[in-house]
């Protein structure tokens, strides 16, 4: 799982002399890690809501644009994926 991104499993790989191709479609969101997006990881948003890398309260996990700021975009990229978990 990569950083605040929800699981996905993808089953059915062929692995072959050449390697495998994989694609999938990843949602974005999971500030805090659980696999789901909730209003927990709005509350992280928030408390490093306009912030960059060296403020006290900044969270690279909050900045889900990566943009290197925590701004509005990415309370867009929360509410676009609210209630929605991954792949166990």
């Amino acid at each position: 799982k990569v950083s605040h991104w929800l699981r996905k499993t993808v089953g059915n790989v062929a692995i072959g002399a050449t390697g495998a191709t994989v694609s999938a479609s990843l949602i974005n969101g999971d500030v805090d890690g659980d696999n789901a997006v909730t209003v927990f990881d709005y509350g992280l948003v928030s408390d490093s809501f306009d912030t960059v890398p060296g403020y006290a309260m900044w969270n690279s996990e909050a900045d889900l644009d990566g943009d290197l700021a925590v701004t509005v975009f990415d309370y867009g990229i929360l509410s676009d994926s609210f209630d929605l978990s991954g792949d166990l």
